[in-house]
């Protein structure tokens, strides 16, 4: 529905933007793929463009930690599973954005995805 009204829906950018993050952040696993798509298609056709406050909010979500210690065994967190997927999402949104350039913001995202690629399967 945005893509084939951008320029009359140029007015509700940072609603769109808003209701993208939180679909980014959902319990469901296809939610979050579909945000993932949804989010890097509006980077990409300037609809939103990314900023420093983007690149902050995914690096502060994917550097959640997901699990925690409770009587000396290790307990995974699924909210925080879900807050770091979201955020490694965000900076894939950001990478893919770019296929054909690689702006400023690029290098910054793809040195924070790196950090992830030892991760359980669902965040990498």
């Amino acid at each position: 529905m945005i893509f084939c009204n951008l320029f009359n829906a140029r007015p509700y950018a940072k609603q769109v933007h808003e209701f993208v993050l939180k679909c980014l952040f959902d319990e469901q696993f296809e939610v979050r793929t579909a945000a993932l798509k949804t989010l890097s298609g509006l980077y990409q056709c300037g609809y939103l463009k990314v900023t420093d406050e983007d690149l902050k909010y995914f690096r502060d979500m994917s550097k959640i930690n997901y699990s925690t210690k409770v009587d000396g065994n290790k307990v995974i967190l699924s909210k925080n599973i879900v807050k770091r997927h979201g955020g490694v999402l965000g900076l894939c949104a950001i990478v893919l954005a770019s296929p054909y350039d690689i702006p400023m913001h690029v290098p910054n995202a793809l040195m924070l995805l790196c950090e992830h690629s030892h991760d359980p399967d669902l965040i990498q």
